[in-house]
């Protein structure tokens, strides 16, 4: 992953001023660049992709406070669970879990709406299992937690965009994408 601010953008390469000094991306078309959009609990439904952050708490518990989701196109990246670092795009202690939802069964945040494996309350919110290869971790989400959705937009790279690149190292060294995500845009949940 590559996390910056846009030096240069052009049809064949993107270069990225990051904390480490400038790294070049060569664009393989098309470029398809995501962008996060408001979105709802409600819209994590089972067998979703999502990248949840979360904190670790007193009684040992991880508490979510936001949440992705990922479209189809981009199931399976950076698919894991690990600490973040202020480096990372994350506060030291945040943890960074991307996996597919199990059994969650939210509908519109009512008591009686279930989620996952944990009961939805209105004033506690609910839990659900996050599952990546090699793992699950179980995530208690407040009611209030921010929401977005990953979604593919029309739009060009411009110098002085914040943004994360899935990169591939290409064998020469040299890396590549044909996608690129905006990134430090307010989330806001409905």
């Amino acid at each position: 992953m590559v996390r910056g601010t846009v030096s240069t953008a052009s049809p064949t390469q993107v270069v990225v001023s990051t904390a480490n000094g400038n790294v070049t991306v060569a664009v393989t078309p098309p470029l398809t660049v995501y962008s996060r959009q408001p979105a709802r609990l409600a819209d994590v439904k089972d067998n979703v992709f999502i990248g949840v952050t979360t904190v670790k708490q007193p009684d040992g518990s991880e508490r979510a406070t936001e949440i992705h989701i990922f479209p189809e196109e981009l199931r399976g990246l950076g698919e894991g669970s690990r600490m973040m670092n202020a480096g990372a795009g994350g506060n030291p202690g945040n943890r960074m879990t991307n996996g597919a939802v199990s059994q969650s069964r939210m509908t519109n945040g009512t008591a009686a709406s279930r989620m996952s494996n944990g009961s939805v309350a209105n004033a506690n919110g609910s839990t659900l299992d996050v599952q990546y290869a090699g793992g699950m971790q179980k995530v208690t989400v407040p009611p209030n937690t921010p929401v977005t959705q990953i979604k593919a937009i029309s739009r060009q790279l411009a110098t002085g965009d914040q943004v994360v690149i899935p990169a591939k190292k290409n064998p020469d060294g040299t890396l590549s994408t044909n996608r690129v995500m905006l990134a430090g845009q307010p989330a806001t949940s409905r």
